[in-house]
Parts: C-alpha cells; structure tokens; sequence
C-alpha cells in the first residue's frame, strides 16, 4: 500500500509541474502578446521575427490571439480580392493570420465571406 501512495503523491506532484509550466508559458506569452501589440501599430505581422528575434510562426500564432480577443466579430473583417484570390482582411488591421499562423486566400468572395461568418459566430 505505501507503494501505491508514494507512486499517486509522484504523479500528483508531476501534474503539479506540468500545471506551473504552462501557467508560466501562458504569463510569458501575456508578456509577449503586450509586446507583439504594441509593435503591430507601426509594423506588418510579417516583420516581427526580425523585431522580437522570436520564430515567425510564433509571431503569428500571438497574432491570431490578439486578433481573436480584440476582433472576434464579424463586422472587422472583410473579403478583398488580392491578384487572383480572395483574403480576409481587417477593418482596423492587416490580414487574417489563422491559429496555425498562416495566411489564408480563397478562390471566391463568397468562400472569403463564409469563413469570416464561421470563424465569428
């Protein structure tokens, strides 16, 4: 039996750590988020891992969650054509960066229109 309860106290302190860790990553991706905002009002989401030294999809993942908590309605985005495609872009700010930190384009207005009204419900 002390087998077994020495073993549950070690996973418990286990998830314990796992539990700080992410909470630490999440107040440092707080931080850089702040950071990240304040250098999206004079500069293009594509020149931030030049800015932060940090890795462009990094950069652009902290993109997508100050777009998702600062413009998460449909009226601040758009459908623009751009050559041969179609790309959401905001009212206020650059052009949609999705969760995974990727530009996306479209072929029709209507499939640019459609994935604003699903992202925003």
């Amino acid at each position: 039996m002390n087998g077994i309860n020495e073993y549950h106290n070690q996973l418990l302190a286990q998830h314990q750590r796992r539990l700080d860790e992410r909470a630490e990553l999440e107040q440092q991706m707080d931080k850089f988020k702040d950071l990240i905002s304040q250098l999206l009002e004079d500069n293009h989401p594509a020149e931030l891992e030049r800015l932060t030294g940090v890795d462009d999809p990094t950069c652009k993942k902290a993109v997508h969650q100050l777009y998702m908590e600062r413009f998460n309605d449909p009226d601040c985005w758009h459908a623009e054509q751009s050559d041969d495609i179609w790309v959401v872009y905001g009212n206020t700010t650059d052009e949609w960066i999705d969760e995974n930190g990727d530009y996306l384009g479209f072929d029709t207005k209507e499939e640019a229109e459609d994935y604003i009204k699903e992202t925003f419900k």
